[in-house]
């Protein structure tokens, strides 16, 4: 699993593809979603003041998902309704679910000090707005600015859905940094 996020993280075709045709990879994208979200919160409690709470904890990951599946569903509506792909919402879930690897690149933001802090976050969420677009390529057979315009419609609702407070753990995370 931990080659597949890697893989994912570089935004590698190959690996979007194969998790294309693999139903059992979404276990693994559960995994990875709420690995992330586990991680980040682990990194600012041990990089902060911030005590570890075990609800905290349990939530963050469970705000993560539901995260995870605003960004799935936003992805699959735009790449099926506006720009007219076809794919299936399992697979949707598995690739978005992969997609976060690179979130993980949050870990260092409550280490490094601001103004890097604001430098890691934008870095960790423009390169998560590239993998979900590397993941619409394959799901909807896409050219880039079809899959690159999904990403950001897709990311778009979750911002909004954060805004209202659903699926609002890296919001709640990244005002700690």
């Amino acid at each position: 699993m931990l080659d597949r996020m890697i893989r994912a993280a570089r935004l590698d075709k190959r690996l979007f593809t194969e998790v294309f045709f693999d139903s059992a990879a979404t276990g693994d994208a559960v995994l990875v979603t709420a690995g992330v979200y586990a991680a980040v919160y682990l990194a600012l409690v041990l990089g902060s003041s911030l005590g570890f709470g075990v609800v905290d904890f349990i939530g963050i990951m469970l705000s993560g998902l539901i995260g995870w599946l605003i960004v799935a569903g936003g992805l699959w509506l735009a790449g099926t309704k506006i720009f007219e792909g076809s794919a299936r919402g399992a697979t949707v879930i598995r690739l978005t679910g992969f997609s976060h690897a690179p979130l993980t690149l949050l870990i260092l933001a409550p280490f490094v000090g601001s103004p890097i802090t604001d430098v890691v976050v934008a870095a960790s969420l423009i390169w998560f707005v590239a993998a979900i677009a590397a993941a619409a390529r394959v799901l909807f057979d896409f050219d880039t600015r079809k899959a690159v315009g999904s990403a950001l419609l897709a990311v778009a609702l979750w911002w909004v859905a954060q805004s209202i407070g659903i699926g609002d753990s890296l919001a709640s995370l990244i005002r700690f940094f």
